[in-house]
């Protein structure tokens, strides 16, 4: 597991660090303070330097721009600006950031960083007219493309020479099956299907079929509809509910946000066994009522299948489900460590399950 990870020069970050990590981690702290920055350098750091990481990145925040040397006049083509990743925008030669982490037994570091090649020439080109062109290289990471370059323009976009370079990062999913970064509208249709599919082949759908109890305990199964492509379908499509005492099959969204919610962060810890999870603002669609017994699912299934979740929040309801947890559980309460970020400061604040209790009983601000 990660033990602490210190940041230089990511996005908003000139210097941070998380230390004190444990199996389970809770970012708080109040909006824009970098909760989510913190929690994409863990995906970079877990994903062992996947280059792909930083083109998932730009897309899940819309970090996005038209590409003008696209010559399709019928179709707009847009793609992903990675300048935002380096510390003031800042997309120059010699820009980077640097990821240091410390595990149970060794350390690593990444850095990424922003440097001018030389195009390469054909066979009839001139190799001294071919203009120079920037490159982000990735150094330092265990994944296969870790080294590979992304072309970008002077203003950070992607190069449009690098398409099929990324289509090639991207398709290879089995690379990325340990880490896992669920959004606040939780995972794309396409994602939730494919780990379904392995959740079958396993035998393990009783697992999800009992995470989701926690909201209905009248739900009997889950059903992902076939016949269209998973990605066809709307945000809350493609997946139906059976209940007790029922025949007919509810939609999930028919059930509400928190149905999908659940299901997302229970087929996500499936997935990432002895991996890491990655949730940001883990409370979306959930009912405080049911707070306490997802932290109970989350810890021990993440003690069961040897996953290492980041999650972040900025709900007070959150955090007092997982007092409850860390008060009536004290097993799993040695499993919890919450981090209170604040940018003003050069490391994140870590509270143990016990000073978690006492500030959330004391009604101490931790957002």
């Amino acid at each position: 597991m990660l033990r602490s990870i210190d940041y230089e020069g990511y996005r908003s970050f000139s210097h941070y660090s998380l230390a004190h990590l444990s199996r389970v981690n809770l970012l708080v702290g109040r909006n824009s303070c970098g909760k989510t920055s913190l929690l994409e350098g863990v995906q970079l750091l877990a994903s062992g330097g996947d280059p792909g990481v930083l083109i998932d990145i730009a897309r899940r925040r819309g970090e996005m721009a038209p590409a003008r040397e696209h010559t399709d006049r019928y179709r707009q083509v847009s793609y992903p600006v990675l300048s935002h990743v380096f510390h003031g925008h800042d997309v120059s030669q010699g820009a980077h950031f640097r990821l240091v982490a410390d595990r149970m037994r060794h350390g690593e570091s990444i850095k990424v960083e922003v440097v001018r090649s030389q195009r390469q020439a054909g066979l009839f080109d001139d190799r001294d007219a071919l203009p120079s062109m920037l490159t982000i290289r990735i150094k330092g990471g265990t994944h296969p493309l870790a080294e590979q370059g992304i072309p970008v323009t002077e203003q950070g976009l992607l190069a449009v020479s690098a398409r099929r370079v990324m289509a090639s990062m991207r398709a290879d999913q089995e690379s990325l099956a340990s880490v896992q970064f669920i959004a606040p509208d939780s995972l794309e249709p396409r994602s939730m299907s494919d780990m379904w599919n392995r959740v079958i082949m396993e035998g393990r759908e009783g697992e999800a079929t009992e995470a989701l109890r926690i909201l209905e305990p009248g739900v009997s199964g889950v059903v992902f509809l076939s016949g269209q492509p998973p990605y066809s379908y709307a945000a809350q499509g493609g997946i139906v509910i059976s209940l007790q005492g029922s025949k007919r099959r509810l939609p999930i969204g028919s059930l509400g946000d928190g149905m999908r919610r659940v299901l997302a962060l229970s087929l996500g810890l499936m997935q990432c066994q002895r991996g890491v999870l990655l949730v940001d603002e883990i409370d979306t669609g959930l009912h405080y009522s049911i707070m306490a017994d997802m932290w109970r699912l989350i810890v021990e299934t993440a003690l069961r299948l040897d996953v290492q979740v980041f999650a972040s929040t900025h709900s007070l309801d959150c955090l007092k489900g997982l007092a409850w947890l860390c008060t009536s559980l004290p097993v799993l309460a040695r499993e919890v460590t919450v981090q209170k970020i604040d940018p003003d400061r050069s490391e994140a604040v870590a509270l143990d399950a016990e000073r978690v209790v006492m500030a959330v009983e004391r009604g101490l601000e931790m957002r």
